[in-house]
């Protein structure tokens, strides 16, 4: 066996922990290999030291302190961002409610009838056709409809028919 095979085997041979056949190879080999010969002594070594801890109390701190090195290592802290992307999904969630809540309730006030906005009902006549105003700067701006372009000319809409209920056109 060579030098790459005994190192596997001498753990388990420090420990007493291998079998009949490779403790007869790792013993012929210590004895020819100065540098797994060493390395055994190291095994050794480290398995006296382990023993004479087990006889002894640890103090508390000491398994924290190792948690905090062995936790450091398996899990290297990130540089800390302003927001985390599952933060700035929350935030744009937030506002995406808020704005809808602002066009439902700006809606409803709009859609409201009249008689719930403020100021009084105007008086319906079904026989009078509605007065044309001409625009003017002081004057509030109507929200009618506009002729719309088809071709080189424009066509009105008709907004109200004659009290007769008839079309003329």
């Amino acid at each position: 066996m060579g030098c790459e095979d005994i190192r596997d085997l001498l753990a388990l041979f420090a420990g007493g922990e291998c079998h009949d056949n490779e403790r007869i190879a790792v013993e012929s080999h210590v004895s020819l290999c100065s540098g797994c010969a060493r390395e055994l002594d190291h095994y050794r070594e480290a398995r006296a030291a382990l023993a004479d801890l087990a006889d002894q109390e640890t103090p508390e701190s000491t398994w924290k302190e190792l948690w905090s090195v062995v936790r450091g290592e398996v899990f290297p802290r990130r540089a800390r961002r302003l927001l985390s992307f599952d933060q700035a999904l929350r935030c744009a969630a937030a506002l995406m409610v808020g704005l809808a809540i602002g066009v439902v309730a700006y809606s409803a006030h709009r859609g409201a009838p009249a008689s719930a906005r403020s100021g009084p009902a105007p008086e319906y006549r079904p026989s009078a056709l509605p007065a044309v105003v001409a625009p003017s700067l002081d004057s509030p701006r109507l929200h009618a409809p506009r002729a719309r372009s088809e071709g080189n000319f424009f066509l009105p809409r008709v907004e109200a028919l004659p009290a007769g209920g008839e079309k003329d056109f």
